[in-house]
């Protein structure tokens, strides 16, 4: 595959090294002609695309002129070179589009950047296949015809020139020929026509020479010496220098001078006139309207300036005339008049003429009586303004008192703050509480965070806060610590509400609630809640057990008659022996503790199990021996060192199921993480009454202490306050019916004991059995 991109002419040569030094001394040039403001970065765009775009031709023709095979090193080189100029010329539009912008067009930055970014992506992504398999694009089919075979480069480009170039440039032609149809100054629709002109000579001149030719001819005129967009190359250059004409022009850069100058017109006592090229008048300002007496500038505007002046004098010259007679509503005056011409464009010039009544008669009557009428719009204007202010200021008064006497009413206690976090009003209810404070600025360390965040960040927060009895703020925990003691605890919401200004910091509202005597009604509320739920439970579970207890009992004595017979039948040296002693042992318990329910059930309190003196330790052996059968691995059992000579009185079955209920639920707050559970047994000796949160008082005297202790996920106040309630579990539905703590707690108390819980979240759990001592002197 081979194909011509730059030419070998010297004439092109010559013209791209010129196109290159115009292109650089041009900024120069234009930089001297500005007195006003800088170069747009447009204008600048397009120096640079011109600089890059010859310099770039200039080696293509030295370097890389005539038809070069794919495969060599001249290849890729000139395919390098030609995508550099793509990156350049596909960005020619665009910059004289924004050319445009600058005057009449609405930017459209995010079209042109993406624009830009398909057209580099396309240049790229063409290259590529170029350089590595141009078969790729020589192969394209279109019905039943090869359009890239011969020429494949030109294609390509040409396709990305169709996309990302030639539409740009028409549509500055149309918004540039729409804006001359719509413009109101003749000028500036004289300089918009003018660029449109400019703009379709240059895009329809090399699109022709450049794209239509070729095409027309099948390159034959150009066998070895095509130079591909050579013309728009050049006539880059041009509209370069015509751009930066049209920058210069006094249309486009003294537009605000314009506007400026109009508006200078419009105040002026002496008159002024814009005519045309045929003696038209085509704008007369205010001191024009009251020098001739007419009612308005639009009843001037299309008369020719000969019917107002005398018709001898030479309108389109630029002379003075003095003491020139001109009859205005049947009074005769003198004006002095000045006609000059101002350019606007290279091809635009304004006639100008301004003049001044010398007698000054009409304008000074015609001044007097405006001068009369605006004093007396505005004395009406002055009365009506003062009157608004004494509303205003009456409504502001009553608008204050209003919102003083409601925030001083309000029950809760409410200040508020200024952006720089000074006191600026209390609320009756905050001064009793606070004292007066307005003026003053609280010390950093006492500034809660969320009111920093409510000023600093205009984010809103709120919060329950807790008052002991001394005004200290306490936390949540030792709240309910002090409300068991007995101790009044004081409950307030409170509020930071942030004043959404311009910028921050921000003024803050703050508001506190006391809401003690509400969470107390809320709290009893729910307590009567939970206990009528827990009593309809209890009340069915009598019914269900007291149902199911005798199927049990007989199961249970099936049970322990096969144990028993099992017992007959087998050695005691028998490894199974001990295995059937353990179950048998657990039937019994199970058997007593059904008796003990139905005897509840039934009310014979005289049925019950008679209390024992025993040892604790063997129980908790028992109870180390059962769960460590079933403990998952994960979890390690101690119970070393357990006091053996400690006696106690009470019932075996309650102190095996209130240590077995302890262990279970502490295994249950390891099973995830594993932990170790530790029991201890010794004796204690308490010299006075030991008071603990959460459990009742323990009497001084001698007891066995028993600790069940775990390295769980503990448990917070919230929970801790409900763990001994019935039916009340953390476990997940299924796993539990939250009646183990509530039976030992009640265990506990037939057998005259006290407990102990220390708990930390994360951390673990501790329970303490208080049991009373037995001496050997009792009897059992």
């Amino acid at each position: 595959m081979s194909e011509s991109l730059y030419s070998n002419s010297p004439y092109l040569l010559i013209l791209s090294i010129l196109g290159l030094i115009v292109a650089c001394i041009f900024p120069l040039m234009l930089e001297s002609k500005m007195t006003i403001q800088k170069t747009p970065s447009s204008l600048k765009k397009l120096v640079a695309i011109n600089i890059v775009w010859n310099l770039c031709s200039i080696i293509g023709i030295l370097f890389f002129n005539g038809t070069t095979e794919y495969g060599t090193s001249n290849f890729y080189f000139r395919q390098l070179l030609f995508a550099i100029q793509a990156f350049v010329w596909i960005q020619v539009g665009f910059v004289a589009y924004q050319i445009g912008e600058l005057i009449v067009f609405k930017k459209r930055d995010k079209i042109r950047t993406l624009s830009i970014a398909l057209g580099s992506f396309c240049i790229i992504a063409f290259s590529v296949i170029l350089c590595v398999d141009p078969t790729l694009i020589t192969n394209i089919e279109i019905l039943n015809h090869h359009p890239f075979a011969d020429h494949p480069i030109f294609g390509t480009f040409a396709i990305i020139y169709a996309l990302f170039v030639l539409p740009v440039l028409v549509s500055a032609i149309y918004f540039l020929l729409r804006n001359a149809l719509h413009a109101i100054d003749q000028s500036l629709s004289q300089t918009e026509n003018y660029m449109a002109g400019t703009y379709g000579f240059f895009v329809i001149t090399a699109f022709a020479f450049d794209i239509v030719i070729p095409i027309a001819s099948g390159f034959k005129a150009w066998t070895g010496s095509f130079h591909f967009l050579i013309w728009h190359q050049l006539m880059t250059v041009m509209l370069t220098i015509i751009c930066g004409q049209y920058y210069t022009s006094s249309t486009y850069k003294n537009r605000s001078a314009l506007w400026f100058l109009r508006k200078l017109n419009s105040k002026m006592e002496d008159g002024i006139f814009y005519f045309d090229n045929d003696g038209k008048i085509e704008y007369a300002n205010q001191g024009a309207v009251k020098l001739l007496g007419y009612s308005s500038a639009e009843s001037i505007l299309g008369k020719s300036i000969r019917t107002i002046f005398p018709p001898n004098l030479d309108i389109f010259r630029e002379l003075v005339y003095n003491d020139i007679p001109v009859d205005i509503n049947g009074e005769t005056h003198t004006l002095k008049i000045h006609f000059f011409k101002a350019r606007q464009t290279l091809t635009t010039v304004m006639n100008i003429a301004y003049f001044s009544d010398i007698s000054k008669t009409q304008l000074l009557q015609q001044n007097i009586k405006t001068l009369n009428e605006q004093y007396v719009e505005y004395t009406h204007d002055l009365v009506r303004y003062q009157n608004r202010l004494e509303r205003e200021a009456n409504f502001k008064v009553e608008r204050e008192n209003l919102l003083n006497t409601l925030i001083n009413n309000l029950p809760f206690r409410v200040w508020y703050k200024n952006e720089l976090g000074v006191y600026q009003k209390q609320n009756q209810q905050d001064l009793v509480f606070q004292g007066s404070l307005e003026g003053s600025k609280d010390e950093p360390d006492r500034v809660n965070a969320l009111e920093k965040n409510a000023r600093e960040n205009g984010e809103g927060g709120a919060y329950t806060s807790y008052i002991d009895r001394n005004g200290i703020e306490i936390s949540n925990d030792d709240a309910i610590k002090l409300a068991k003691n007995g101790e009044p605890v004081q409950i307030f919401e409170n509020m930071y509400i942030p004043i959404i200004q311009e910028r921050p910091p921000y003024k803050t509202l703050c508001i506190m609630i006391d809401v003690t005597e509400q969470r107390r009604l809320e709290q009893e509320r729910n307590m009567l809640r939970e206990q009528k739920f827990i009593h309809s439970r209890l009340e069915e579970l009598g019914t269900m057990c007291g149902a199911f207890a005798h199927d049990y009992n007989n199961i249970l004595g099936s049970q322990i008659g096969f144990c028993q017979l099992a017992q007959e039948m087998l050695p005691q040296d028998n490894p199974a022996y001990m295995f059937i002693s353990e179950a048998l042992k657990a039937a019994l318990r199970g058997k007593t503790s059904l008796e003990e329910l139905l005897n509840a059930i039934r009310g014979n309190a005289r049925s019950a199990t008679p209390a024992i003196v025993f040892s604790p330790y063997m129980i908790i052996e028992d109870v180390v021996k059962k769960i460590g059968l079933t403990i998952p691995p994960n979890i390690t059992i101690h119970s070393e060192g357990l006091d053996q000579s400690l006696k106690i009185r009470g019932i075996v079955a309650s102190l095996d199921r209130i240590i077995s209920n302890l262990a279970n639920n502490a295994i249950f707050a390891m099973k995830e993480n594993g932990g170790h559970l530790t029991f201890a047994l010794q004796k204690c000796v308490l010299e006075s009454q030991l008071v603990t949160p959460y459990a009742p008082p323990i009497p001084a005297g001698e007891y066995a202490k028993i600790d069940i202790i775990d390295t769980g996920t503990g448990m917070d106040s919230g929970t801790l306050e409900r763990i001994f309630a019935p039916f009340f579990t953390t476990k997940a539905p299924g796993e539990g019916l939250g009646l183990g703590l509530s039976s030992a707690l009640r265990l506990l108390n037939d057998g005259k004991a006290y407990f102990t819980v220390q708990t930390t979240v994360g951390e673990g759990t501790a329970f303490n059995l208080y049991w009373p001592l037995e001496t050997e002197t009792k009897e059992d």
